[in-house]
């Protein structure tokens, strides 16, 4: 939404311009049952039923959201009600609101009194985020390399340097 110019003090802002435009909102009237996949943070306050892959990002599931879906996601906030597993990179945040039920694997976890937890907890300290070459992940058939494969894959980068003696770079995925 564009901003409007205020006749009045620049402090005087709409809810709607203080939301970062890189957050996709997933309103309260929406029903969508299938894969969703993105780049962008997602603000949910709809239903959604399958299955959500947004590691690199986060997800607030608002007071209104209704989700039964496995969740791949880098931090997320549940003040709504989730049905199904998490797997975040960063954190699982659980309001005084949120009711969740299914199993959570994350670095960090943090259940408010209040709210309404039914499932198992695993508190996974080592994620990496080492992306496999395809060869390698059709071989193994693994998320994460073992340390072998880390150490491997390292001899594969400095033999493949330009010849600048820079290490070699890794990118997240």
């Amino acid at each position: 939404m564009p901003k409007q110019k205020s006749k009045e003090k620049d402090n005087d802002h709409s809810p709607e311009e203080a939301i970062p435009s890189s957050i996709a909102r997933f309103g309260a009237s929406l029903f969508l049952k299938g894969e969703l996949s993105g780049d962008e943070d997602l603000v949910i306050q709809g239903r959604f039923q399958g299955k959500i892959n947004l590691k690199n990002n986060n997800i607030l599931v608002d007071e209104e959201g209704n989700i039964k879906a496995d969740i791949q996601v880098n931090n997320i906030t549940v003040k709504g009600i989730v049905k199904g597993n998490i797997h975040a990179t960063g954190k699982v945040f659980i309001s005084k609101e949120g009711q969740m039920e299914g199993d959570i694997i994350a670095p960090t976890i943090s259940i408010m009194d209040g709210a309404r937890f039914k499932g198992s907890v695993k508190m996974d300290t080592e994620v990496k985020h080492i992306a496999l070459p395809e060869k390698e992940k059709k071989e193994t058939g693994a998320l994460f390399p073992q340390e072998e494969s880390v150490k491997e894959e390292e001899e594969i980068e400095k033999e493949a340097d330009t010849g600048d003696d820079s290490d070699p770079k890794f990118h997240d995925l």
